[in-house]
């Protein structure tokens, strides 16, 4: 089975974060895992833990991990660069 994550917030606002949520890819309604934490690194570190547990190669991610995390800068840049570099490793930037 294959899993898709992203992130439940409105496009460009930090403020309206929601958490990380896994669905089975293609039916979006199919809820598997909610990552949902008053820290969203503290979500992206859970949601990377649970990834790994499920097999890496089994999860694909939204551009709203990325976008989020980029986004995250204004906040905290030391938090940003850490979920980014948990999610697409040394790859984030491309």
């Amino acid at each position: 089975m294959i899993f898709y994550a992203c992130v439940k917030s409105q496009p460009n606002n930090i403020n309206s974060y929601k958490g990380i949520e896994v669905s089975t890819l293609g039916n979006p309604t199919d809820v598997v895992a909610r990552f949902e934490s008053y820290d969203p690194l503290e979500d992206f570190r859970n949601f990377v833990s649970w990834s790994e547990s499920v097999g890496d190669d089994n999860v694909g991610f939204c551009d709203s991990l990325k976008s989020f995390a980029k986004q995250y800068e204004d906040i905290s840049e030391n938090d940003s660069h850490q979920m980014l570099s948990m999610v697409y490793g040394e790859h984030f930037e491309c």
